[in-house]
């Protein structure tokens, strides 16, 4: 079965002029829109857009309010300002309505201070509630009375003396180091430099003293008097327990509270799909039980004040599909959907909610995020804002849905782009992650994949296999990313549209992983680039102090010890420790925090005489997020793909430098 072969191969035929797409830097600063919070009346909308700019390097986050009905133009009313970011990703956080819908409030990331601010939805006014010593960790509004509740954890001068101490009197390398980063204020945390630790599950950071005791503050906003917040005040802003004791069998994935007499909806996950449920505050249970309530759900809400749940699902495909559940009559009804995404591919907040209708952020492969109002009653989609409209170009250059069964008997799907004109064998670059929303970099948002198209190479994002809920094989995951790409090589290359000698492939975190597994277990590769990590005996020792969680995650979904203990194993997983095995070009490009873990591969490689080049990115984490980081990265991508497999060289003499290193590498490239 190779569905959505057929359309690429008319695409292929079609005769008409070049459409060039959007330039890297258009990609690079394309709006996205997040944290979306409707009034209390439901007649307005309110949304953040995150604009980067390359030219400053640094990104513009505005509030903007829009009606409900699409009446009239998005208005921005207030600066958000820096916004948090985790791991490189902007945390996506909706603002708070006041009772009678004239103003909104939000915290707010300003010199170095996070402090709950509001702005009045005409415009006419934006300035901060609280002048704390602390940065405000969480807050909530008493609507009735007026009164914020909000939690502060250690003083901003309490840090920066802890920093400083141990800046004197040096740092004890222990569990919570990371030993990859800088010691003092090597990271960007609540809008300062500041000296981190590991503070939670998977690499999550916090500063120094993130772990000391809140306190729980109360403001009324009549009076602007501030006083310490009562116990059941403070409750309205603690983490209730989860609802994972409603089942001893599957994990809690989605929760929702009502906050009222219909309880909490909730999702659990079986195996590859889940189960929606409802626990009432007297206890009683119900589960839907549709098929469609068993496939797989991510976000879910409820229909605002109704008794009424929300829920997308997402196929095979990363489609996603919204749908309505009502629990009194057991029926599940389709909103909206198929393709695309309702979340514009970033924000993981999702949808607003109320009664009549969900405000999301919709894209699909080839149309960039716009928000956009979908009616419950009809599934009828207004859009409300659309800041990238000027990106869908008329032309040819289009992605057509791929789908294809593998060796075993796996499922694969995928995105297929190819440029416009009368074109066989071509060029292929392949990126193995997630097709997410508006194709334009890839996971990790890297890859130049409508330049590359643009370019003359057929373009191909696999979405990975779906895995059971939890940690799992990775090696088996590896594994199936490899057939999925050799079989749809093997597919493309037998109809005509690529050649195989000239297979590009690129990925970040698990899409990196994937690339360099099968670089080192296949020779269908002919120039590589990633942007992440790769496991080595450095990651493995750098992670192995007494209390890190590492080691055992390792042994669980890697099934390896420490790197004496099972050499072969290590061999088979490692790139560092099985170089002889790749032989494809290799560029990487890595955040600082990663770069040194793969200082001995490159090395290796290249005292191999193997073609390779390592760039870091300065205050970087995982995945890189400045501007002109994204920028450089795309262009080096770009080239280095078109360098490789179609031979060419650009003719800009600012590049002359990196064509005469690769020129090189490609001279001494052993046989």
């Amino acid at each position: 079965m190779v569905g959505g072969l057929l359309p690429a191969i008319a695409l292929l035929a079609a005769a008409g002029p070049v459409d060039p797409g959007p330039t890297v830097r258009e990609i690079v600063e394309l709006a996205d829109m997040s944290s979306i919070a409707v009034s209390p009346d439901g007649q307005r909308l309110a949304f953040r857009i995150e604009h980067a700019s390359v030219a400053v390097n640094d990104f513009e986050l505005g509030w903007y309010i829009v009606p409900t009905d699409g009446s009239a133009p998005p208005r921005r009313i207030a600066d958000a300002g820096e916004g948090e970011r985790r791991d490189g990703e902007l945390a996506t956080e909706p603002p708070v309505w006041s009772a009678d819908g004239r103003s909104i409030l939000f915290r707010k990331i300003a010199n170095g201070e996070i402090q709950i601010w509001r702005a009045a939805v005409d415009g006419s006014a934006s300035e901060a509630l609280t002048h704390d010593d602390a940065n405000v960790r969480r807050f909530a509004l008493e609507p009735d009375s007026g009164i914020i509740i909000y939690s502060v954890g250690a003083t901003r001068a309490a840090v920066s003396e802890a920093e400083g101490h141990e800046y004197d009197e040096g740092v004890l390398i222990d569990a919570r180091v990371d030993p990859a980063r800088q010691l003092h204020r090597g990271a960007r945390i609540e809008g300062r430099g500041a000296s981190d630790r590991f503070s939670g599950r998977w690499f999550t950071f916090g500063h120094l003293l993130a772990g000391a005791p809140l306190t729980y503050r109360a403001l009324d906003l009549g009076t602007g008097a501030s006083r310490d917040a009562a116990g059941s005040e403070a409750a309205r802003i603690t983490d209730a327990p989860s609802s994972s004791d409603i089942t001893n069998t599957y994990p809690v994935t989605a929760e929702t509270r009502s906050g009222d007499r219909r309880g909490n909806a909730f999702v659990t996950a079986d195996d590859f799909v889940s189960r929606l449920s409802i626990r009432r505050p007297g206890g009683r249970s119900i589960d839907c039980e549709r098929p469609q309530c068993r496939q797989r759900i991510g976000k879910i809400a409820w229909q605002g004040t109704r008794d009424g749940v929300v829920f997308v699902t997402t196929d095979h495909a990363a489609g996603q599909t919204l749908r309505l559940w009502s629990p009194g009559s057991g029926q599940v009804r389709r909103i909206a959907g198929g393709t695309g995404r309702w979340n514009g591919g970033r924000d993981e907040a999702g949808c607003a909610v109320d009664a009549a209708a969900l405000y999301c952020v919709a894209a699909d492969a080839d149309n960039p995020p716009r928000l956009v109002r979908i009616a419950l009653s009809t599934g009828k989609i207004t859009t409300l804002a659309d800041p990238n409209r000027s990106l869908r170009q008329s032309g040819f250059l289009r992605s057509e849905p791929m789908e294809w069964v593998g060796a075993s008997g796996q499922r694969f799907t995928g995105q297929l782009m190819v440029p416009s004109g009368e074109r066989r064998a071509l060029p292929l670059f392949v990126t193995y992650y997630l097709c997410d929303g508006y194709l334009r970099g890839g996971v990790g948002d890297e890859f130049p994949l409508r330049q590359l198209a643009a370019s003359g190479m057929a373009v191909l994002c696999i979405n990975r296999v779906p895995m059971r809920a939890g940690l799992g094989d990775q090696v088996e995951q590896y594994r199936i990313g490899q057939e999925g790409v050799s079989e749809a090589v093997r597919l493309l290359a037998r109809r005509g549209i690529v050649d195989p000698a000239r297979v590009g492939m690129g990925g970040v975190s698990f899409g990196g992983e994937t690339t360099m597994w099968i670089a080192q277990h296949s020779s269908i590769l002919s120039a590589i680039s990633i942007g992440n990590t790769l496991l080595s005996p450095t990651y493995y020792w750098f992670n192995a102090l007494p209390g890190n969680p590492m080691p055992p995650i390792l042994n669980q979904v890697w099934g390896i010890g420490a790197p004496d203990d099972d050499p072969e194993r290590w061999k088979q997983l490692s790139p560092t420790l099985s170089t002889d095995t790749i032989h494809a070009p290799l560029l990487m490009q890595l955040p600082e925090r990663e770069f040194r873990f793969n200082v001995e591969l490159a090395a290796r490689l290249a005292q191999a005489g193997k073609p390779v080049e390592l760039w870091a990115f300065p205050e970087e984490t995982h995945l890189k997020y400045q501007p002109r980081h994204k920028a450089a990265v795309y262009e080096r991508n770009l080239d280095w793909f078109r360098f490789w497999l179609q031979d060419y060289v650009d003719p800009d003499p600012t590049k002359a430098e990196q064509y005469r290193r690769w020129r090189g590498m490609k001279d001494a490239r052993s046989p």
